[in-house]
């Protein structure tokens, strides 16, 4: 009550400037939410198994079309790309609550080996890509038998 009797004193009301730190403080923990929020849902899950002859990469990326995706092995990093269009709302709609990223990424992971690039195969079905990564030969590990 006592604000809003004041709030025609003018810049030098003591509750404004209070009411509007207060607005600031809430605004900037808005935005890192938001932004912590947007990172942490716009990366892709990665699960690496690693077997004898290849490493295995497995990507949650659901929604997504597998044309929408763009795999590359480059050395011992594989990058994983994909792009989603952000749904357009008419003038009368407005988000309540959105969790589904939109937008751009770009994943490296850096492979425990050398891999054969033209033998990597890739596979995307119900939301999980697998890449399967062939290790070349000289990265495979030998067992090597002692002899008494």
């Amino acid at each position: 009550m006592l604000a809003k009797l004041n709030d025609n004193w003018g810049v030098l009301t003591p509750w404004r400037t209070v009411n509007e730190l207060q607005k600031g403080f809430w605004g900037l923990l808005d935005e890192l939410g938001d932004s912590v929020n947007r990172r942490l849902v716009s990366y892709p899950r990665i699960t690496l198994d690693e077997n004898e002859d290849s490493t295995v990469a497995k990507f949650v990326l659901p929604g997504y079309k597998a044309a929408e995706i763009d795999v590359s092995v480059v050395g011992d990093f594989l990058t994983v790309k994909a792009e989603r269009q952000c749904e357009e709302l008419s003038d009368n709609e407005r988000y309540l609550h959105r969790e589904r990223a939109c937008g751009r990424f770009e994943e490296t992971v850096k492979l425990p080996s050398r891999v054969k690039a033209a033998e990597v195969s890739a596979k995307y079905a119900d939301g999980i890509l697998t890449v399967t990564l062939p290790r070349q030969e000289e990265e495979k590990p030998m067992t090597i038998k002692i002899n008494q």
